[in-house]
């Protein structure tokens, strides 16, 4: 096998003929115009729903408020309730920067650094803590007039806007919650992120993990214990 000049206008190579340069370029332009016409036929990527995501939301956070109103008795419930709601998985690897979590514009993916166990472990206990502080907060906001705002796409994503006003207390300014979905096979959505007066739990979850992971003396062991004293306080 003989290899020749890389800019030899030859019409063969290793003993296969080539097209000539005029062949070649009317080839090229009649596969281009098949690709045109074929590229409506491609399989495209489903863009998330913004009314369908609103709804699953709106659906989920009304049944939550009933169980809630039934006070401890309907706590496992709302444990299932949530589950249904809440992609805790897909959390948990958004805390460690898999993907990026909105507004950080670089990050590690440290997820990948875990080992099978401690995504395990820390995916159980950010469940626990979600469940925990979302109860405390229906809760507190049972006597409060929720408004469903314009939800906005965000890539893959869609941001469910809601506004949060006291009955009882007009004086009180209303404050935000927004919810990050995912659309997943059949339909289906999860809740991956709540933002709160524009504080993304991911986000802040994932500048402190990011701190520890990268601080002498800490590591993923000091994540587990702080999220462990975080459960143990009432």
């Amino acid at each position: 096998m003989s290899f020749r000049n890389g800019l030899d206008d030859s019409n063969s190579f290793d003993g296969a003929r080539v097209p000539s340069s005029s062949l070649f370029r009317r080839m090229a332009r009649s596969f281009l115009v098949a690709a045109a016409l074929l590229a409506p036929l491609a399989p495209r990527v489903a863009s998330a729903d913004p009314a369908g995501a609103q709804g699953f939301v709106q659906s989920t956070q009304a049944k939550l408020a009933g169980l809630v109103k039934q006070g401890p008795s309907a706590n496992g419930q709302v444990s299932q309730t949530m589950d249904a709601m809440v992609d805790y998985e897909l959390l948990a690897q958004r805390t460690f920067g898999n993907p990026c979590a909105k507004g950080v514009s670089t990050c590690v993916n440290h997820w990948n650094e875990l080992t099978p166990p401690q995504r395990a472990e820390v995916t159980a206990l950010l469940k626990k803590l979600v469940v925990k502080n979302y109860q405390k907060n229906l809760q507190r906001t049972l006597d409060y007039d929720v408004t469903y705002k314009s939800s906005q796409e965000q890539g893959k994503d869609v941001r469910v806007r809601t506004s949060n006003k006291s009955r009882t207390k007009a004086r009180e300014a209303p404050y935000t919650i927004d919810y990050v979905v995912i659309e997943g096979a059949g339909g289906s959505y999860r809740v991956v992120d709540i933002v709160t007066e524009g504080s993304s739990l991911v986000k802040n979850y994932y500048e402190q993990f990011h701190k520890m992971l990268g601080t002498p003396g800490q590591g993923y062991p000091y994540i587990a214990t702080k999220l462990n004293e975080k459960l143990a306080k009432p």
